[in-house]
């Protein structure tokens, strides 16, 4: 690690990358729309670039790990002077009547998670109780990936890392490509939260889906119910698209994007989300479950209206070579869903399949049961709430039931759990999840 002493003019801005640790000697700086003073100690993840501005004479210590930086720069070419000024804009529409939801909105890597920070960092400085959510379902960095969260903000924070969530909100992907329904309805639900909780202001940080037909429907749609007071803008083409759309409705605020963006690669975004998961489940427990006393929304083979291997032989001899392996059957017009038990020849399957969508018009659709192993699962407590997060650890035949073995760091009662599509490994990695 490398220690230099930097000193800064007032006015002066700098750009940091992590890993790094900053020690404010004298003087003080602005970052992330926080005042640091002397004595104030700085961390900044290796993974994450800010710039921060010097608003007196100011002696800094910086210690850099190995891929980090600091450089005094241009300010034209910083965000810092922009964004405070998109902040300043914001909380002077705030009255009495009227509470603030401001909503970021941008391309990937345009500095919305850092412009959400510096947001709601500026107006809770500004003496407001300030609430931020989470809504980037592929990253998030309140709670964990496929969940959407809110937090209060009780201190000032550089990444939304630091901070503790206090309602979540499980939608069980990480893009909302495949959940877009959901994450509305958890946003709109969240805010509902945040403002019965008093918040003056809520900040709200969006995925960056936004290319395309679909991606721009998605957003609009968002918005719509969501219906922020300010919509901020990273992108001058996008915005632009956003003050066409809520002309006369919403005020819509174009930001400066950063520059020269940390750019994170595939591998780092699927790294950090490992890393989440593994914080969320640090101290957590195996609990046992069986499907007969919870509830199961959204895993059909295991909720479904069932019938009998017996009825299923009387109504499709086709299927009596495999019926040793069936675990639970389920049924309607247009389906035959299988839950099985052990392996069976594809050649075999894709037979079946065949034969009953000529012969019946059915459609088959096979699950095995080992496959749900290693899945991730939401957690419902009473009242149909969000209580934690889940990882299916086993699921295993008994007595006519079937058991779970759930690890979890939720404690209290369990009324039931919702699927997901997303796998996870014995490090907290991602995995393809089995058809």
């Amino acid at each position: 690690m490398s220690v230099a002493t930097h000193n800064l003019k007032q006015g002066e801005v700098a750009r940091v990358s992590g890993p790094a640790r900053i020690e404010v000697v004298s003087g003080e700086v602005l970052l992330v729309g926080n005042v640091y003073s002397k004595g104030s100690v700085l961390v900044i993840h290796e993974l994450r670039s800010y710039s921060l501005k010097a608003l007196a004479e100011t002696e800094l210590r910086v210690f850099l790990g190995s891929g980090g930086y600091f450089s005094v720069v241009d300010p034209s070419t910083e965000v810092v002077d922009d964004w405070l000024r998109v902040a300043e804009v914001v909380s002077r529409d705030l009255t009495s009547s009227r509470k603030l939801k401001v909503v970021v909105v941008g391309p990937p890597e345009s500095g919305k998670t850092t412009l959400t920070a510096f947001i709601a960092n500026y107006l809770r400085n500004k003496g407001l109780k300030c609430c931020i959510i989470e809504g980037d379902v592929g990253q998030e960095d309140l709670a964990m990936p496929a969940t959407i969260a809110l937090a209060i903000v009780s201190k000032p924070f550089i990444w939304q890392r630091e901070l503790s969530f206090s309602e979540f909100r499980f939608v069980g992907c990480i893009s909302p490509r495949n959940c877009s329904s959901r994450v509305i309805a958890s946003m709109i639900d969240l805010v509902n939260h945040a403002q019965l909780r008093g918040c003056d202001a809520v900040v709200i940080n969006t995925d960056g889906w936004v290319s395309g037909r679909d991606g721009i429907s998605y957003k609009l749609e968002l918005l719509r119910w969501v219906k922020p007071t300010h919509l901020v803008v990273l992108d001058e083409g996008l915005s632009n698209l956003m003050s066409s759309a809520f002309r006369g409705i919403l005020r819509v605020i174009k930001a400066k994007p950063p520059a020269q963006p940390r750019i994170r690669s595939r591998e780092e975004r699927q790294r950090l989300r490992s890393e989440a998961y593994r914080r969320y489940f640090m101290n957590s427990s195996v609990r046992t479950l069986r499907v007969s006393e919870v509830g199961l929304i959204g895993a059909y083979s295991l909720n479904c209206s069932e019938i009998s291997v017996s009825k299923l032989v009387e109504l499709f001899p086709e299927l009596s070579p495999i019926t040793t392996h069936i675990v639970r059957v389920c049924k309607d017009e247009k389906e035959l869903a299988l839950l099985i038990s052990g392996s069976l020849h594809i050649g075999l399957l894709e037979a079946l399949r065949s034969e009953l969508l000529s012969k019946y018009s059915i459609k088959l659709i096979v699950s095995n049961i080992e496959d749900l192993t290693r899945c991730l699962v939401g957690v419902v407590g009473d009242g149909m709430n969000d209580v934690g997060v889940g990882i299916i650890e086993d699921v295993r035949l008994e007595e006519g039931d079937i058991l779970i073995k759930l690890r979890t760091p939720y404690e209290g009662p369990i009324k039931g759990l919702i699927s997901s599509n997303i796998k996870l490994d014995e490090e907290y990695r991602e995995i393809k999840r089995g058809e």
